[in-house]
């Protein structure tokens, strides 16, 4: 069975200072051993699967803790850490995606 190619853009917000430091706490409980990788996060209703590396993790991580909101580009239950989105292009899973629609 192939992986789906349409791709879903989620901005999340976190609603807690706790919340917005999450992401902070598992990248650093990876980095020093005390956790493995996460091999799944749930995120509000989403259990997904992380893809990417530590060092985009943590860029990923960062950004969450110091902005308002963060963007997921998630593919099925996978989610690309080291997703971007830039104009109408989505750039995630080693490819580039037209953003057609967006809903709010």
């Amino acid at each position: 069975m192939t992986m789906s190619n349409k791709i879903r853009v989620l901005c999340i917000q976190p609603s807690t200072v706790s919340a917005r430091f999450a992401f902070l706490a598992i990248a650093l409980k990876w980095s020093i051993g005390a956790t493995p990788r996460p091999s799944r996060l749930r995120i509000g209703p989403h259990d997904l699967e992380p893809e990417g590396s530590e060092a985009a993790f943590w860029q990923f991580a960062l950004r969450h803790a110091f902005s308002s909101q963060s963007i997921l580009v998630t593919r099925g239950d996978h989610w690309d850490v080291s997703a971007s989105v830039d104009g109408d292009e989505v750039h995630a899973f080693g490819r580039k995606f037209a953003l057609r629609q967006c809903l709010f």
